[in-house]
């Protein structure tokens, strides 16, 4: 119950607060064919010398952009996105100052608003053409496996665990989910949402987790930063634009820790239960959550955040909120439901 109840929530608050009579109406519409290259999805990749990017295709990719090799990342907006929305606001340019190559991907067209449902099911094609591209460049050894990552965002999480279902002959080798979207993907079986299968490492970021992002772990790794719950600063627990500041304070989380001195560092607890009960103590058994996370690393894992930039804490554990109660706009009694039910 208590999950159509977020879902429903979700929906209606999201959908009905944002759009108003003056709008222009947008024609909400499923991919009915699957064919690549699409017209609603293009690729836009950016270097140290091309900061405002230049648009590829499969069958147009400029070999002498990715000679010599370089490594790659992949960013990939979510619902109600674009190519300069989350996370390349935020990732984009730090990249390429690192001289690292960029491609976005922008479909914008597939996932705008209102047409959530129908962006749930444009993703999956979204992966499919993106999982064609990086296949040319792969198989043309424009790219090595293991300099390329995905980082998708919300909805992007999914499509990024898509494109590495699709890939042929080859697994991925790095996969990580920014805060992954939950509207109609709690409960689906690993193929029809991002799961570890779908690269050699999946880690994943966890900001809101009761409203736009999944609670279950989704990656070999999973970090909850200040429970997953809420985030600091970012409003009042009861509007809309809060749960919005909390999802994509994941992307302003890694976009720090690249250069944070102090770390983003979480340890390992089995649980929600055991956390939240103060069950679970700060051991040996952390982990640096991030850009630099190991790729050996495995688990769930808490850490807290300052409540100003810069966020990252470092090996400060003091003052960790393990308060469930009166942290978000559930009742105490459905918060205690949820998270027995997460206790394992």
């Amino acid at each position: 119950m208590w999950t159509l109840l977020f879902l429903i929530g979700f929906l209606s608050q999201t959908f009905a607060d944002e759009i108003d009579d003056s709008q222009e109406e947008m024609e909400c519409f499923s991919l009915q064919e699957d064919r690549c290259p699409n017209a609603n999805i293009t690729f836009w990749m950016y270097t140290n010398g091309h900061p405002r990017g230049f648009e590829i295709s499969q069958n147009n990719i400029p070999r002498h952009e990715f000679e010599p090799q370089k490594r790659l990342k992949v960013l990939i907006h979510g619902f109600n996105g674009n190519r300069d929305f989350t996370p390349n606001a935020q990732l984009r340019s730090k990249f390429t100052d690192l001289d690292i190559n960029v491609i976005s991907v922008e479909y914008k067209k597939l996932a705008r608003e209102p047409c959530y449902s129908e962006a749930v099911d444009n993703a999956k094609i979204v992966g499919k053409c993106l999982a064609a591209l990086l296949w040319e460049l792969l198989e043309n050894e424009l790219v090595r496996n293991e300099d390329l990552h995905l980082i998708g965002f919300g909805l992007g999480a999914h499509v990024a665990g898509f494109t590495g279902s699709e890939v042929p002959y080859k697994k991925l080798e790095h996969i990580t989910a920014l805060d992954p979207a939950k509207p109609l993907f709690l409960g689906l079986d690993a193929a029809r949402k991002l799961d570890p299968t779908d690269a050699n490492f999946v880690d994943v970021l966890h900001t809101d987790v009761l409203m736009h992002g999944l609670l279950d772990p989704q990656g070999h790794v999973d970090f909850y930063i200040n429970m997953g719950l809420t985030q600091p600063n970012c409003g009042p627990i009861s509007k809309m634009e809060t749960h919005l500041c909390y999802h994509n304070r994941s992307a302003d989380y890694y976009a720090e820790s690249i250069s944070t001195a102090e770390g983003f560092i979480g340890f390992f607890c089995p649980n929600f239960k055991s956390f939240a009960t103060g069950d679970c103590k700060p051991t040996n058994n952390i982990e640096l959550m991030g850009y630099y996370v190991r790729s050996e690393a495995r688990g769930r894992y808490f850490l807290g955040t300052n409540k100003v930039p810069p966020y990252a804490m470092g090996l400060n554990y003091e003052n960790l909120d393990r308060q469930v109660k009166g942290r978000t706009f559930l009742n105490d009694e459905l918060m205690e439901t949820i998270f027995k039910k997460k206790s394992s």
